[in-house]
């Protein structure tokens, strides 16, 4: 169709990949005659700015500019493969852009084919053979040009440049004019890497079992003997075996292809085990939890459920029977996960549940399997989508339940534009789907936990841990109930009193002395996350507060400073405790390497494994350092959050947590909340797979009651303190936050800035008589990470119902970092 027969104009307004004075802004193109069929609003372009290509979405159609009517310019071409976003997908990208006042390109973003941004190719098409006379009319360069696309059709401009030693900069256009050629811009991804040959384990024929003396190479052995008879292809990836419980270790495999009961060679990898179809009993409690879900959703598709569950209730099982109903109904489901790398089990279980139906979504993924996961999504097959936060942005037309797993981690914030929160997102998606929401934790974030009492969720309980299966009396087979692990909170000021300085209690000590001597494994956890120190008496356990926000100080070596990060209160440090005179001042952090260098020389002969950030680097992942706890070559692990949550170990008895106050006493108002969650769920760690686990919770704030109600597994307790905390201060869920941000490489020129547009803000809020008294106005202060990567930051906070009405509604200046509803304040 002609653009010119129809009722549209021949003109368009686009939200470009670029920054704008005003986030709202877009720019007038002009829509080529020949993609007048091709273009409407939700589509992806390719647009001309400035001297570079960008990609811009269609927003409306528009009539000419006025005076600027011989300015404006055309756009280049639409993306290919083409892509429109879907009317779900617009409406929900236009709500993110107003609830994280980012852009609209910035709000679709997650929203657009993978790569597309950054393998974008531009080609140059012949449209068609010029006439001879229009051939005598080209010079030498243009009809050089044409012949070169008369022979290939196509090709791309990099490759057009280069046979013709030319930049072309004014050929192409010459060309475009005459309609002889185009430009169009395709995604090209790489190729998926070949298959890489892998490790694999096969019977011998007529192998006999080992002897019953060498009773681990017969546990291994008849471990593989059915799971490889019941494979077509009869073998199973080395590293498959290796994760089981039964098999010790690779001595142990390596031992049995000695006695020639086994084979270890090389092949192309195996296909991925089928999905099981095995029936799970549920527990009582389970029971009860499914009906009300089941019922729930039969009465309101769109409902919304908070499942608190202890750790190891069984809420995986739960959220796979939804999903595996979902996908009975021709319906897809969403499970989302914190952090891909943290959640390997809960994505193993998922594939081996659904098989090719568990599409894994997440940006570490190669080029071409996620844009292959990506494009079968859209297909509208039912299909379940496991990933991190990002994965709720997949683009399936269809949407049964949207289940958000361990929905209190902050790895569900997005740090960079548009910062949305996943479980916000997810509740605005699961209204435009008519779809369930799950949020499952145990340990649901305050604020979540407040909209069910409020009625927005419906809250359901799992209080019970689920363990191996037993056979009762009557000769039915059912899921053993275990007890929650035992928890002590030790005073560290009581060991300081005695004469122990050191790291670790006695009490902890002995208990790891224990735990060794009888072949079981332990984790010493470290709650912090390596920023600034805060300063603590070892004596009393007194933490140096701010006098009007009630958060910790922070100590500046820069400067010799303790200050507020949330008001900018100063002062100096203190030599000696104000409240019990003592000079046993303390400045609290302690790191992993610490703690792993006097754990091997208390225990020379423990295999010790440091889990963290630093033993990541050099090609060693999670899986790895998972799969030697899981065969028994370590002993004792040292780790920070990576290893507070989501693992399954079954050998792990006992958990020390080194010092439970490093989180505590940060300048956070969600620095309980944080502790309280990390300590529940790394206590969670400990006999998951029968009774006895125990929990060693070191401290110099024993009676903080965050530590309290984690040492008796009780959150309505936490839960009545913290809201009423909050409720007292004027903190989220009863207040809402707005946090500017800005750096400098200069601290005076960032506190000048900030001052600056912290008078702006006043002023702009005693103009308006309508939100006095609404917002309030914190700060500027330094930033908590007062210098990152060679930049000072400073910062404004907007506190009140109106805050986020009132950011939208101000000229924010260049280079400020506007986040709404900040999940930190450090």
């Amino acid at each position: 169709m002609n653009i010119c027969s129809t009722t549209r104009p021949p003109y368009v307004e686009i939200a470009v990949d670029a920054r704008l004075s005003d986030r709202r802004a877009t720019l007038t193109y002009k829509v080529p005659e020949q993609y007048a069929d091709a273009i409407d609003v939700g589509q992806l372009v390719w647009v001309p700015l400035r001297k570079d290509l960008a990609l811009g979405i269609v927003v409306e159609w528009t009539q000419p500019p006025g005076h600027d009517f011989y300015r404006v310019r055309e756009l280049r071409a639409p993306v290919e493969p083409a892509f429109r976003l879907s009317e779900t997908q617009w409406r929900l990208a236009t709500w993110i852009a107003e609830e994280t006042l980012c852009s609209l390109f910035e709000a679709a973003s997650p929203m657009l084919p993978p790569g597309v941004a950054s393998r974008a190719v531009e080609y140059l098409e012949l449209l068609r053979a010029p006439n001879e006379a229009e051939r005598e009319q080209l010079t030498p360069m243009q009809r050089k040009l044409v012949e070169r696309l008369e022979q290939n059709q196509s090709m791309t401009l990099a490759a057009a440049r280069t046979a013709l030693d030319s930049s072309l900069t004014t050929i192409i256009p010459a060309l475009e004019g005459r309609g002889l050629i185009q430009r169009v811009a395709r995604v090209r991804h790489r190729r998926a890497p070949r298959p890489d040959e892998v490790e694999v384990v096969r019977l011998v024929d007529g192998a006999n079992p080992p002897p019953e003396r060498a009773f681990r190479q017969l546990e291994a052995y008849e471990w593989l003997v059915p799971r490889l008879r019941a494979r077509p292809d009869g073998i199973l990836p080395l590293a498959t075996a290796l994760r089981a419980e039964q098999v010790s270790g690779r001595p142990v495999l390596e031992a049995l292809v000695e006695r020639g009961a086994i084979a270890i060679e090389k092949r192309a990898a195996p296909p991925p085990d089928p999905p099981e179809r095995r029936f799970v009993q549920l527990t009582a409690e389970q029971t009860v939890v499914w009906r009300e879900i089941t019922a729930g959703i039969a009465a309101n598709p769109a409902q919304g459920f908070l499942l608190h569950g202890v750790t190891g209730s069984g809420k995986t099982e739960i959220y796979f029977r939804l999903i595996a109903e979902v996908l009975e109904r021709g319906q897809s489901a969403i499970l989302l996960v914190p952090e891909i790398a943290l959640a390997g089990q809960v994505v193993e279980r998922a594939t081996a549940r659904f098989g090719e139906q568990a599409l894994v979504i997440h940006s570490a993924l190669d080029d071409r399997t996620r844009y292959d996961n990506w494009t079968l999504a859209r297909t509208g097959a039912p299909v379940v989508v496991v990933g991190p936060r990002s994965a709720l942005f997949a683009p399936l037309p269809d949407v049964g339940v949207i289940i958000v797993d361990e929905e209190h981690e902050t790895a569900y914030k997005q740090e960079t534009p548009p910062r949305y929160h996943a479980r916000t997102v997810a509740r605005r998606l699961s209204e435009l789907h008519q779809a369930a929401l799950i949020l499952g934790s145990a340990t649901p974030d305050v604020e979540s936990t407040y909209q069910a009492v409020q009625g927005r969720w419906t809250t359901l309980r799992l209080t019970e841990r689920v363990g191996q299966r037993t056979v009762d009396q009557y000769g039915n087979v059912g899921p053993m109930a275990i007890p929650l692990p035992e928890i002590e909170l030790l005073d560290m000021r009581s060991e300081l009193r005695t004469g122990n300085s050191a790291l670790f209690s006695r009490r902890l000590t002995d208990l790891m002395a224990g735990r060794l001597a009888n072949g079981e494994q332990t984790i010493l956890f470290l709650n912090r996350r390596g920023m600034s120190t805060f300063i603590q008496c070892r004596s009393c356990g007194a933490v140096a507060e701010c006098p009007f926000c009630d958060i910790p100080l922070v100590y500046h070596r820069a400067g010799e400073r303790l200050i507020c990060h949330r008001c900018g209160y100063r002062i100096q440090p203190v030599s000696r405790c104000p409240e019990c005179g003592s000079d046993s001042i303390g400045y609290f952090g302690t790191g992993t390497q610490r703690v792993e260098r006097e754990t091997q020389q208390l225990f020379p002969g423990a295999r010790v494994l440091r889990w963290d950030q630093d033993a990541l680097r050099g090609g060693v992942s999670h899986e790895d350092l998972l799969a030697r706890v899981q065969r028994h070559d370590v002993d004792i692990v040292v780790g920070t959050q990576m290893i507070g949550r989501g693992l399954d170990l079954a050998s792990v008895t006992l958990v020390g947590v080194v010092n439970a106050d490093t989180y505590l006493h940060l300048p956070d108002f969600r620095a309980a909340e944080r502790t309280f969650q990390m300590l529940v769920q790394v206590a969670g760690r400990a006999g998951r797979r029968a009774a006895g686990g125990q929990v060693v919770i070191q401290t110099y704030s024993p009676n903080h009651y965050a530590l309290i109600s984690a040492a008796t597994h009780t959150y309505e307790q936490f839960y009545r303190e913290e809201i009423a905390f909050r409720a007292k201060h004027g903190h989220p869920p009863f207040k809402r936050l707005v946090r500017f941000l800005v750096r400098d490489r200069d601290n005076d020129a960032a506190e000048r800035r900030a001052t600056d547009f912290a008078n702006e803000i006043e002023e702009f809020i005693l103009a308006h008589d309508r939100i006095q008294g609404a917002v309030d106005l914190l700060g500027p202060a330094p930033a908590f990470a007062v210098r990152v990567r060679g930049l000072y930051g400073w910062q404004i906070l907007l506190r009140g119902d109106a805050a986020p009405r009132v950011a939208g509604a101000l000229r924010i200046p260049p280079g400020w970092i506007v986040d709404v509803d900040p999940v930190s304040l450090l």
